[in-house]
This record gives C-alpha cells, sequence and structure tokens, in this order.
C-alpha cells in the first residue's frame, strides 16, 4: 500500500445495490459528524482544522482515518484539502436510524467464485481502481475510489460488472463494548452512566451522563495525575478513598486547623466530593469519575473559614505540581467567597500559570452571574460548572451565565460519607468533582498535553445541553461534560499511534 490517498468528488448520491438481495440501499447524511481520511505526517493537525470541531467515536491514525463532529456552519465537504485531511464523507443514516460510517475514498469488493486474482486484479484496473488491501478471505479485496470519482458510483460500477459478488463501502465498527465496575453503589451512579433508572425516586433520561464507562473502556486513570480536593477534609479511612490517596508524609494538609497537620473530614461535604471525582474501584460501595488517580485531600473549614487559608491551600497544591513535574495536579473547590478576593485570585492564577487545571462550582443560588458575579466561578482561569439533572435540565438551584465554561450532573449524587457511609448530596459542588475527574482522566491519557489543553479537551467535547434547556441558551457553557469523547480527542492530540504505514 501507499500512503497517497486519491481526491475523490464530493458524493451526494448516497445510494448502492446490494447484489446479493436485489435491495437498494439507501442513506441519508447526519449533519454535523463526518469521516475523513488522512495523509501521513499531518494527523496531528486534525483537530485545529478550522471545519472540526472534535474527534467523535474515534480514530484509527494508523490507518490513516477519523471520524469528527463538524464546526458549527460548516459540512462534510468543506474538510478535504487542507491541514492533511485527504477526503471526507457524512456519517450516513441507513434505513434502520442506524448511524454508518463509511471511508469516503475506499470500497470493499468480493468477486466470484472462480475469478483467480489475476482476473479481480484485470477488472479493478478496468475500473480505474487500485487494491489497497487483499483480505484474507479469497477473492475479497478493499480497493480505492479512483481519483477523480466519487464512492458510490465506484461501489455501483463494481456491481454492475459480472465477476462480482458485492461491492460495499469500507466501513468503520466502532466498539461499544463499556466498562462497568462491581461496585455495588455504581447503579445509584446516575451521573456516569444514565439508563433511565429511577434514583432516589426520581426516573432519568437514557443517555444523561458523562459517559464514563465509555472512557473507562480505554482507561480509569494514572496515579501520578493527582486530584486536590480542597474542601472539608475526607475521611481517610473510608474504603471508597483509602486506598486513592496520595501518601502525606508529614506535610500539614490542615489549613483550617493549625495544631492537626491531618486533613480528616470536619463535615461530609469533602468525602462527598472526593468520592465522586477519584472513589476507588475495588467492588465496594461507589466508584469516581478517575477511580485510579489519587486523591490530596487539603482541609479548609467551609462554614466560617478565612479566605486567606483557602487561598493557601490552592497556592500549597500549585507548588506541590511544581515539586513534583512528573505528576499532573487538578484542583477541584466545590465552595464560593462572597467576593473578590485578591489572596484567592492570585492564587488560583499563579496555579494555572503554574499548569494546573482549576475547578470550581458555579454556585447553588439560582443567579445569573453575568448579573451578579459569584466568586471565584467567575475567574476566566477556572472551569465553572453549573448542575444539571437525571433529565438534563438545568438544576432550579444552579447559577447561570456566560461565565459558566461546563455543565455535570449535580441533583441527587450518591457518593461516599464519613463512617464508612454513603448518601445523596444536591449542589454545583456535586458537579464539580465530575468535572475535576474527567480532567484527571483526560491528563491520564495524555499526560504530555498541558493544563490548557486539558481544559481545552473538556470543554471542546461537551454534548450541548440548550434544546433541553431553551431559557438558558447560551448560559450553562459548552454543555455536559462528555467522557468517552474527551479521552479519544486527548490521545488524538498527543499523537500516540504513529503515521500511516507505507501500504503494499
Amino acid at each position: 500500500m501507499t500512503d497517497h490517498r486519491p481526491r475523490v468528488l464530493d458524493d451526494r448520491d448516497y445510494w448502492y445495490p446490494d447484489k446479493l438481495t436485489g435491495r437498494r440501499v439507501e442513506l441519508r447524511a447526519k449533519p454535523g459528524e463526518a469521516v475523513v481520511t488522512v495523509t501521513a505526517g499531518d494527523l496531528d493537525r486534525l483537530t485545529a482544522h478550522p471545519a472540526v470541531r472534535s474527534l467523535s467515536r474515534g480514530a484509527d491514525l494508523r490507518r490513516g482515518f477519523a471520524a469528527v463532529f463538524v464546526a458549527p456552519g460548516r459540512a462534510a465537504a468543506d474538510l478535504p484539502g487542507t491541514d492533511g485531511v485527504a477526503n471526507s464523507v457524512p456519517v450516513l443514516v441507513d434505513g434502520d436510524g442506524l448511524d454508518r460510517y463509511f471511508l469516503p475514498d475506499e470500497l470493499t469488493v468480493q468477486f466470484t467464485d472462480g475469478v483467480t486474482d489475476a482476473g479481480a486484479q484485470a477488472v479493478i484496473t478496468a475500473l480505474g481502481s487500485r487494491i489497497l488491501v487483499r483480505q484474507r478471505t479469497p477473492g475479497y479485496y478493499t480497493v480505492a475510489v479512483p481519483d477523480g470519482r466519487a464512492l458510490f458510483a465506484t461501489i455501483r460500477a463494481f456491481t454492475d460488472r459480472a465477476e462480482v459478488a458485492f461491492a460495499e463501502p469500507s466501513e468503520v465498527g466502532f466498539d461499544d463494548a463499556q466498562h462497568v465496575p462491581a461496585d455495588p453503589d455504581f447503579g445509584l451512579l446516575w451521573g456516569l452512566r444514565n439508563t433511565g433508572q429511577t434514583v432516589n425516586g426520581v426516573a432519568g433520561t437514557t443517555g444523561i451522563d458523562i459517559g464514563a464507562t465509555v472512557a473507562w473502556d480505554v482507561l480509569r486513570g494514572d496515579p501520578d495525575v493527582i486530584v486536590t480536593v480542597i474542601d472539608t477534609g475526607a475521611d481517610l479511612d473510608h474504603p471508597d478513598l483509602a486506598a486513592n490517596l496520595l501518601p502525606r508524609g508529614n506535610e500539614d494538609w490542615d489549613f483550617a486547623d493549625a495544631a492537626d497537620g491531618s486533613p480528616d473530614d470536619a463535615d461530609e461535604h469533602g468525602t462527598h466530593v472526593a468520592g465522586t471525582a477519584a472513589g476507588v474501584e475495588n467492588a465496594v460501595g461507589v466508584v469516581g469519575v478517575a477511580p485510579r488517580c489519587r486523591i490530596m485531600p487539603l482541609r479548609i473549614d467551609l462554614s466560617a473559614g478565612l479566605n486567606q487559608n483557602r487561598a493557601d491551600a490552592i497556592n500549597y497544591a500549585a507548588a506541590q505540581a511544581a515539586a513534583f513535574p512528573d505528576r499532573r495536579y487538578v484542583i477541584n473547590c466545590s465552595w464560593r467567597t462572597s467576593g473578590d478576593h485578591a489572596g484567592v485570585r492570585t492564587a488560583v492564577q499563579n496555579a494555572v500559570a503554574g499548569n494546573v487545571v482549576v475547578v470550581f462550582a458555579a454556585g447553588n443560588d439560582n443567579t445569573n452571574t453575568d448579573v451578579t458575579p459569584q466568586y471565584p466561578g467567575v475567574y476566566p482561569e477556572v472551569i465553572a460548572v453549573a448542575a444539571l439533572d437525571q433529565n438534563g435540565a438545568r438544576a432550579t438551584f444552579s447559577n447561570f451565565g456566560t461565565n459558566v465554561d461546563v455543565a455535570a450532573p449535580g441533583v441527587n449524587i450518591w457518593s461516599s460519607k464519613p463512617d464508612d457511609t454513603h448518601g445523596f448530596l444536591n449542589g454545583t459542588s456535586m458537579a464539580a468533582p465530575h468535572v475535576a475527574g474527567l480532567a484527571a482522566l483526560v491528563w491520564s491519557a495524555a499526560p504530555e498535553l498541558s493544563g490548557a489543553e486539558i481544559r481545552a479537551v473538556v470543554e471542546d467535547t461537551c454534548d450541548s445541553v440548550d434544546a433541553l434547556n431553551p431559557g438558558f441558551a447560551g448560559q450553562l457553557g459548552r454543555g455536559r461534560v462528555n467522557a468517552g469523547r474527551a479521552v479519544e480527542l486527548a490521545q488524538f492530540m498527543a499523537g500516540y499511534v504513529p503515521s500511516l504505514p507505507a501500504m503494499s
């Protein structure tokens, strides 16, 4: 094979005959999603293409194709010709309503019994095509669409030949297998996987979740990625947390009590947040979004604490990130200050400048933060998180506004509580650790990326929630975070898979 890909025509005639059944296969274009083929050496440029919004179902960079979401106002036909994109075709929907992922510039052909390889090659050459792969099945080939021809016209031309048993598009089948943990309370964690189950008396909507199980089929985190939970502390002996706690040594992790360096939970808030972000997968209790990342709980006083102590905690986490350059740090702050506090603001800015991702709850005042700012969530350096319910609607308490960056589950959230217990809590405090855990999971998938790139991945792969929240369109950030797409995009950006090999 050669890494040359033909330049094929933009094909709008989406049908081909199924020669074996005599049926005409009719397809229609799915707006906003396409399959592209790319040329060697240009794979890392794909996500920067002006017509690409993000990766969708996945990619095989070695083979040279990817499924992508098309940027608003653009079409699949806008993709070829720049940034290494050779050809494109919309994702197509068949008569059963199923999405089909066809490669735009190749097809498969099965010849009838008795046709020799030389005879098959003669037909392929006569039609202006060339063999890309001799499949292991006798008489079965993957062939290229000829230069200047269209995919479906080429399929129809092959089908018309008496020597051909059938011809059809070269199709990608994306694996829908998903890792489901054995932790017994997993069914209550609708934010990680929503099958429409009833949780705390409320029936959900299938698919209104962050897609954690899709991401877990790729990875479940890296212990060198640390989720710093700046909160009321944590139950350090809780089975959901103990195995994932970063060793403290002699470090003082209690920023609320000068006499005690241990961040034992003084409430229940911090334990609950930590369980959602990075609870252990151990067939006990709950599991977090990033179950193999580690947790660094830093205790502050949320009921009557001093903001300067909160600033100290953020600065401490940033200093740890600088001291351990092989680690990656994500900070979760499920709290607010009463105003614009210079100490906290400066600490956040310094942390982000030091390659730390900082996540804040947007707040629970049912307030438009464009009108009444809620700090620190309105700082541009942080990822501010709004809360959604089990059916994708904005939680009635959740703040909103153009200062919000993303949304995540925040109603009827089941997680760890002190003394080896569990319970439900509501709030943007519960939504934020879904996002912090996701940032940690994404960084585990691509540790080469910067904190700014991790933030971009988290935001760029969201599912829009505007249709479910017409009164808040554009005020719930980029939408509900999507772990599966975020992990795939991060790996794609990191370019783990080498460039296209030579084709034989």
